[in-house]
């Protein structure tokens, strides 16, 4: 089914006035007023597509959202491992999701349908790690016992602080470095190929 062109630019018009209205001003900034005075959309178009602010929110937080997919089921732990790191850092460094990442983190504890999509969001990303670090514990890389929450915590943190503080930068080099890293503290000894 296609979309008309004219919803198309209307949902993207107020998608966008949206999206700069929060990194500007934080969630209390977002409003459907402010929305249309910026967007130029009459406000009963925008109640026929969204019923809240609310729902503008989830749909601009949706739209920006990076998908983290598992990496390709055929490669072994350490390429999938590898090959994720660097998905995760290009993700990070992706310049719109760096602009709305922080107004994200303030939605952190907003009721309703942000909080659930954020959730949404979280159990993607830990499917995608929690995948690959099976993976190298069915290989016999990584203990039995690992935890997976806390290993997962381990590889990303780094790649989520440089995202934040602006250093290092979200590269290659970090991302063999955060995996390298990775795997000297949590690899069987012995298990390496």
């Amino acid at each position: 089914m296609s979309i008309d062109a004219r919803v198309a630019r209307t949902h993207a018009a107020v998608l966008r006035s949206a999206t700069d209205l929060l990194v500007e001003g934080g969630p209390s900034a977002v409003t459907v007023d402010a929305i249309v005075a910026r967007s130029g959309v009459a406000k009963s178009t925008i109640y026929r597509h969204w019923d809240s602010r609310d729902d503008i929110l989830v749909d601009v937080i949706e739209s920006c959202a990076p998908h983290l997919d598992e990496p390709d089921g055929s490669l072994d732990f350490e390429p999938a491992l590898r090959s994720l790191a660097a998905e995760l850092c290009r993700i990070l460094a992706d310049p719109e999701w760096t602009r709305v990442f922080p107004a994200l983190l303030t939605l952190r504890n907003h009721k309703d349908g942000v909080a659930d999509l954020e959730q949404r969001l979280e159990e993607r990303q830990e499917h995608a790690i929690d995948g690959v670090l099976r993976r190298g514990i069915a290989e016999g890389r990584l203990p039995a016992d690992l935890d997976l929450d806390r290993a997962g915590a381990v590889l990303v943190g780094p790649l989520l602080f440089a995202q934040l503080t602006d250093r290092p930068s979200l590269d290659q080099a970090l991302s063999t470095y955060v995996v390298d890293a990775f795997l000297r503290a949590h690899a069987v000894p012995g298990s390496g190929r």
